[in-house]
């Protein structure tokens, strides 16, 4: 069944929003950014991403979890999903798994902006990653807000610890103010400074980029171009060449790559319940007209067929998905999600 309400219990003071979650397709009345124009027909491939839908963090305790990240960030809880017996074959866990799984989202609302995917294991359990396997790709999850003073004021008053980042960090382009925490399962998180954008909720982080570790970047940035992605900027860091990665039509989210070796020894792929950040999931018009696409392009190599995700607790009943690996592994999930589905702002361009 689902769950009703978020917990308030956890180490960190609760966020002020609770209750009964909202329908994970209706945004939030009165903090959403004003949306575009209702989307055209898209001449783009049917394998191309057209929107950014969450970024998913595996957790040891996803209530701790979401009071910690709600209680930062702001947002709210909009649909929760209990799953007992669960068949994730296609996530390399078997059947019969079990789970509990939370979207948080910032307050532009599920249809304006992605979420934060939290998802607890309970069978198999969620594992700390180990020596021997590769990384996950993932490396931090990135907030926007348009001063670092809020989010300092929010850390200071709960006790949460962070370090300032003298140097900023690149984010679309361009060097911003920074800073740099951890949340309670060691997922990297960093906060940058931008302007905010017309329809903005003020004074509250909102979720803006995903930070990714490559080992060749000519290699990924040829992959994720051929799934939708445009390069926006590209440059130098004290690690290695870098690449600010959006979809043309969804403004609201960057990926912020960096080549860099493979640590020696990691060869072992982590598996779907690996602690921490593991997986991107993206809107796509049709999964099953994307798989078809994907596979007659051939640019991917061998596809694995589209498979059906029950979540009958929730509105939706469920999703249609598709994973896919990068270069490096990391995990691309395209989900059924069409165009009229998502209203997503204009900026920040």
């Amino acid at each position: 069944m689902s769950t009703s309400t978020e917990p308030t219990a956890s180490g960190v003071p609760a966020a002020s929003p609770s209750g009964r979650p909202a329908p994970s397709a209706s945004p939030a009345p009165s903090a959403s950014p004003a949306p575009s124009a209702s989307p055209a027909p898209s001449a783009s491939p049917a394998h191309h991403a057209h929107a950014v839908l969450h970024c998913n963090l595996n957790t040891v305790d996803v209530d701790r979890s979401a009071a910690f990240h709600l209680a930062l960030f702001g947002g709210e809880p909009r649909m929760r999903s209990i799953s007992t017996d669960g068949d994730t074959a296609t996530m390399g866990l078997g059947s019969g798994t079990a789970s509990v799984t939370t979207f948080l989202y910032d307050l532009r609302g599920p249809r304006s902006a992605p979420a934060v995917e939290l998802v607890g294991w309970t069978k198999p359990p969620t594992v700390p990653a180990t020596a021997d396997q590769r990384p996950t790709g993932f490396t931090a999850l990135g907030y926007r807000v348009e001063s670092l003073r809020i989010v300092t004021a929010r850390l200071e008053a709960t006790g949460v610890a962070f370090t300032p980042v003298p140097e900023g960090l690149a984010v679309r382009g361009a060097v911003r103010p920074a800073l740099r925490l951890t949340d309670p399962d060691g997922a990297a998180i960093e906060v940058v400074e931008i302007p905010a954008a017309p329809g903005d909720p003020r004074r509250l982080p909102l979720l803006s980029h995903e930070r990714m570790r490559c080992t060749d970047l000519e290699r990924t940035l040829a992959w994720y171009t051929g799934i939708g992605w445009t390069v926006r900027d590209r440059g130098e860091s004290p690690t290695g060449p870098t690449a600010s990665l959006v979809l043309p039509e969804d403004p609201t989210f960057s990926l912020e790559f960096v080549q860099q070796p493979a640590p020696a020894g990691a060869t072992a792929t982590p598996p779907a319940n690996v602690q921490g950040l593991y997986r991107i999931a993206l809107a796509v018009e049709d999964v099953r007209e994307a798989h078809a696409s994907l596979v007659a392009d051939g640019a991917l190599g061998d596809v694995d067929d589209p498979v059906v995700m029950p979540m009958p607790d929730t509105p939706t009943g469920g999703f249609t998905v598709l994973f896919l690996h990068d270069p490096d592994g990391a995990v691309v999930e395209f989900v059924d999600r069409p165009r009229s589905a998502v209203r997503r702002p204009t900026e920040p361009a």
